[in-house]
């Protein structure tokens, strides 16, 4: 029925809306028809409800031009709001290192893509990212402060010791054996707390000076020896022998015996491993058969392994 122009109220009440208790009030009712039926909407003077689905007829288009959004407040009331056209799009983002955006995914990159640190390259001022379990935070710690928590933390007294010598400068070898002389890596200090692996001076060369031939082992245990002599011979083809003597014992605790090249650098490298008793001391005797020499590249390494 299109109108309701001369009809009876008894011929249409039933297509009449109406609320459905009072008059217009501030408080919600439903709208009915005629017969009480409720419809989906409820009106109050300040307020509308829809019980159901609200639907816009026509709908907006389907592009970044229709910039007014309607959005629910956190009270439950529909509000609205101007948007930016890239909430439409698709922006682009743009991720400093080391972060890596792909499409709308953002990852870290593979280290590869970085600039490299090396040994001679870091310093003490540079940082690692770590995460702090006591904030449950990111945070980040120098390499110095690193360096020194495994040094010095709780525990870490069982860090095994050890100790890195080189030869302290190219000496001729003799056809007798003689002592190799050392230099401690660390000038000067001569125990293997100076290498920063152990707070515990376990391993140290015997003389007062920098310059030692001498190691003395002071707690018990079991140790390998790692020793690596560069030769250079004079001429002719050299043999050479290094030794690692017991000197309490006067035993010899292992014997590598090479013929080198002549008129060029030649390397004689072996290990040892020895179970130890406290304060025992070593020696290392090195002689060749003619004129040559071993390099301040000649070095020996000795670790606590168990």
């Amino acid at each position: 029925m299109a109108s309701l122009s001369g009809t009876k109220i008894k011929d249409t009440f039933n297509i009449i809306l109406k609320l459905a208790t009072s008059a217009l009030s501030g408080t919600k009712q439903s709208v009915q028809d005629g017969d009480g039926n409720n419809s989906a909407l409820k009106l109050s003077t300040s307020d509308v409800e829809v019980a159901g689905v609200l639907s816009i007829v026509p709908q907006p288009a389907t592009t970044s031009t229709e910039l007014t959004a309607l959005l629910i407040a956190t009270s439950g009331t529909v509000v609205t709001r101007e948007l930016d056209s890239s909430a439409f799009g698709s922006a682009s983002i743009t991720a400093n290192l080391p972060l890596a955006a792909t499409g709308n995914t953002i990852g870290v990159t593979d280290p590869i893509n970085l600039s490299q640190l090396t040994s001679t390259t870091a310093a003490n001022a540079d940082k690692y990212l770590i995460w702090d379990e006591t904030t449950s935070a990111y945070k980040y710690i120098l390499f110095s402060d690193l360096v020194t928590f495994v040094q010095s933390a709780s525990g870490s007294s069982n860090f095994l010791p050890v100790m890195s010598l080189v030869a302290n400068a190219e000496t001729t070898i003799d056809v007798a054996s003689a002592n190799i002389s050392w230099a401690a890596i660390i000038d000067g200090a001569g125990n293997s707390s100076t290498a920063g692996f152990s707070a515990v001076n376990q391993i140290q060369l015997q003389d007062a000076t920098v310059i030692r031939d001498q190691v003395q082992i002071d707690v018990s245990g079991t140790y390998k020896f790692e020793v690596s002599m560069e030769i250079k011979s004079g001429s002719g083809t050299p043999a050479v022998e290094v030794e690692i003597i017991d000197t309490a014992n006067t035993t010899s605790l292992q014997i590598a015996n090479r013929t080198m090249n002549s008129n060029n650098l030649d390397v004689i490298s072996f290990t040892a491993t020895r179970q130890v008793t406290a304060n025992e001391t070593f020696e290392f005797n090195i002689k060749s058969s003619t004129t040559s020499s071993y390099t301040k590249n000649s070095y020996c390494i000795i670790t606590q392994i168990a």
